[in-house]
């Protein structure tokens, strides 16, 4: 068998089961296109946010705030402790010297970006993560469907709600997806949402090991019969 028939073969395999690595889509709220966290004040260019459910707007990263003198921005009391690797958003009227965000009192507000899963095998695909919401969260969907365990009762702001959602949910579909986060402010200031969390799952077009052997073995077999073409 000839060099460059061994190479073949090499590339061969590997190509083939790089089909079955798995791949990670990062949801964090706050972020750029290539993963960084944005300033305070920044446009999120993924998450929108709709305080009736039909009127979506781009997120706007919040203002940090201070209490109890209600000098500052949008985010205070707890707030200023979750993880660098996202950001808190919220309505993008909000201004970095008012900590209302026109949230109302009671109101079910929606945030929601959409993800695309094309490609992907859907019986492997998880979903993980963390959350916050100021001040109350109703949950995570997945293409409107709750993810189990993250209905949340009374305040979500000051400590992580861990959440994760594993293979064969059904939840997800082929092609584009969406998640959306609900919650509610008591008080129409300090609201925004907070989101740390990934979607896993391997690639559709994995070949079954018969196909490899098969492929493989036709190699083999061409390099045994005339190893001084087969491998030019």
């Amino acid at each position: 068998m000839t060099k460059k028939l061994v190479s073949s073969l090499i590339l061969a395999s590997g190509a083939l089961f790089a089909g079955a690595a798995s791949a990670s889509l990062v949801l964090n709220t706050g972020v750029a296109a290539d993963g960084s966290v944005l300033s305070a004040g920044s446009i999120d260019p993924l998450w929108t946010i709709s305080t009736d459910g039909v009127q979506f707007s781009a997120a706007r990263v919040a203002y940090p705030g201070s209490y109890p003198n209600m000098a500052g921005g949008q985010t205070c009391c707890g707030m200023e402790t979750v993880a660098g690797v996202a950001a808190w958003i919220t309505t993008p009227s909000v201004v970095a010297t008012s900590p209302t965000t026109g949230w109302g009192v009671n109101n079910m507000v929606y945030a929601r970006r959409s993800f695309d899963l094309s490609g992907y095998d859907l019986s492997t695909v998880t979903l993980n993560g963390r959350l916050r919401v100021a001040d109350s969260s109703h949950g995570i969907y997945i293409n409107g469907s709750l993810v189990p365990g993250t209905g949340y009762a009374g305040y979500t702001f000051t400590t992580d709600h861990f959440f994760s959602l594993a293979a064969g949910s059904g939840l997800f579909q082929s092609g584009a997806n969406l998640i959306e986060m609900r919650g509610d402010s008591v008080n129409d200031v300090w609201d925004a949402f907070w989101l740390d969390a990934q979607v896993t799952g391997r690639a559709s077009s994995v070949p079954e090991p018969t196909t490899l052997v098969l492929l493989l073995a036709g190699l083999a077999l061409c390099g045994v019969r005339s190893a001084g073409r087969c491998g030019e």
